[in-house]
């Protein structure tokens, strides 16, 4: 699997890990108002491959299980998401058992025989315990799910130097707070991110640039220039950006004219080198272009 593909199922997992919280705590709350039903809890686990844990459980199993490559971090969120998932199991089916067959056992006692109330007796038994399994499992989960969101915050750490985090998490900071809580999400972005919020930006910037979204990316190194004017590489990057962004929007006056200011501040960082080589060639075009609309 090339190093792209295994960026963007990293990505894939946390989302759908969010996925799994998310459904979780769902189910959870229609269950104290006694109003969880078995179409439901089969969005938050089932055995088809509908659900997002069943996703999750098979996304792990795809990345790490028989991975030589996995860190001891992930081989542990693949077996926790695997307990949670044999756990989540377990809810499903008792939440079955007490939906479908709690209704049909309630037959009058004086139209049965002697066996057959035995057997409904039974049934009546088994709804009770399947109904107590069930509150307690509700009652185990949450802990569970804490446990993989702790995890969780250890494997966005890890995959730090993968270029589509710093997206991911500017463009789900609201969800990211929402599940972390708002000192655990800013606790991650101090430990991954030295400057905080204003790095996060600009590596989010980084991580559009990259993908060609020229737009984006120009917005937020805009952002992170008026936060940080000593920031040379966010101001050089803006008009680099700005260059190609109004290129493609067919207005190359402006296109040319950022691209002049660019190339002609210091080129103090090597790593500007690639993108003024590009400016020096989009430069060119555009002169070349202005050529020829003078011609005819």
């Amino acid at each position: 699997m090339n190093r792209a593909n295994i960026e963007k199922k990293q990505i894939d997992l946390i989302k759908e890990s969010i996925c799994v919280f998310t459904k979780c705590m769902e189910c959870r709350d229609l269950f104290r108002e006694g109003s969880l039903c078995f179409e439901r809890i089969e969005d938050f686990v089932d055995d088809r491959g509908k659900s997002c844990l069943f996703r999750l459980k098979e996304m792990c199993h795809d990345l790490f299980r028989n991975s030589d490559e996995a860190s001891y971090k992930e081989k542990l969120y693949d077996i926790t998401v695997g307990y949670i998932f044999h756990e989540a199991m377990k809810l499903r089916e008792n939440l079955y058992q007490i939906e479908y067959y709690k209704p049909k056992y309630g037959i009058g006692s004086h139209e049965l025989t002697p066996l057959e109330n035995k057997i409904v007796r039974e049934i009546g038994m088994m709804i009770q315990k399947a109904d107590k399994r069930l509150k307690e499992g509700i009652k185990e989960l949450k802990p569970l799910l804490n446990e993989l969101i702790e995890q969780m915050k250890g494997l966005i750490r890890l995959y730090k130097n993968n270029y589509l985090i710093p997206r991911f998490i500017f463009e789900n900071e609201k969800t990211l707070i929402r599940v972390f809580g708002k000192k655990g999400f800013e606790a991650l972005l101090s430990d991954m991110y030295r400057d905080g919020r204003v790095l996060l930006m600009f590596k989010a910037a980084q991580s559009y640039l990259e993908s060609e979204y020229h737009e984006l990316a120009r917005d937020l190194f805009r952002r992170v220039a008026s936060l940080d004017n000593k920031n040379r590489q966010a101001q050089f990057l803006f008009m680099y950006t700005s260059a190609f962004h109004f290129y493609f929007k067919n207005r190359p006056s402006r296109a040319q004219s950022y691209a002049e200011k660019a190339l002609a501040m210091p080129g103090d960082h090597h790593q500007m080198a690639v993108y003024r080589e590009s400016l020096r060639k989009l430069s060119r075009t555009l002169s070349e272009e202005t050529k020829k609309v003078k011609k005819a």
